[in-house]
């Protein structure tokens, strides 16, 4: 089956189209993704984690070959879930936590589509547009490429540096800048796991 995989963060080694990955993942109740890129109703078999004290702290999500970590429930048996799977960095220091093996059959570039506001972006809710990439190398996630934002007006003269936080920025070129662009989040790879 293929599975939906958000990837947010950054990570290494890159996945690449056809390549064999072995990873622990996360379930997403929401992804933010629109909802034609959600899955709906999976059907998963639920277990109980517990953290070092013996508490409950998440759920494992086992369906076929399938394993996420699921934080939202404690409860096990059988559920159905709306979302997708999503990369965690962070759940590779759980030894114990089951893998996920599974080939890529696809990579996209995740792109939100942003309003000009008067104190910066605003991002469109639902509004996102996917671009296929051949892998999930970190210099992918540039945003619209036919957008250049111009240098700000009063700019210091050459041979001197300026440092400017992005609300400076914005402050400085807000009327020069464009009324949408789209800004690059992270990645939806399709995982093919038996």
């Amino acid at each position: 089956m293929l599975w939906p995989v958000l990837l947010n963060t950054p990570r290494e080694p890159w996945w690449s189209l056809g390549e064999r990955v072995t990873t622990r993942l996360r379930w997403l109740d929401d992804p933010e993704l629109p909802d034609d890129l959600v899955l709906r109703q999976v059907v998963a078999r639920a277990s109980t984690l517990f953290d070092f004290d013996g508490q409950p702290w998440a759920q494992l999500i086992e369906a076929g070959d399938l394993r996420a970590v699921r934080e939202a429930d404690h409860l096990g048996g059988d559920v159905a879930l709306d979302g997708c799977l999503g990369f965690d960095a962070y759940l590779r220091l759980i030894g114990e936590l089951p893998v996920t093996v599974g080939i890529v059959r696809r990579v996209q570039v995740v792109l939100d589509r942003y309003d000009r506001g008067i104190d910066g972006w605003i991002r469109r809710p639902d509004d996102v547009r996917l671009t296929d990439v051949p892998d999930t190398r970190p210099e992918r996630l540039r945003g619209d490429p036919s957008v250049v934002e111009p240098l700000p007006d009063g700019r210091p003269e050459l041979g001197t540096m300026q440092f400017l936080s992005p609300e400076q920025y914005f402050q400085t070129s807000r009327d020069q800048l464009p009324a949408q662009q789209w800004q690059a989040r992270g990645f939806l790879v399709d995982l093919d796991v038996p």
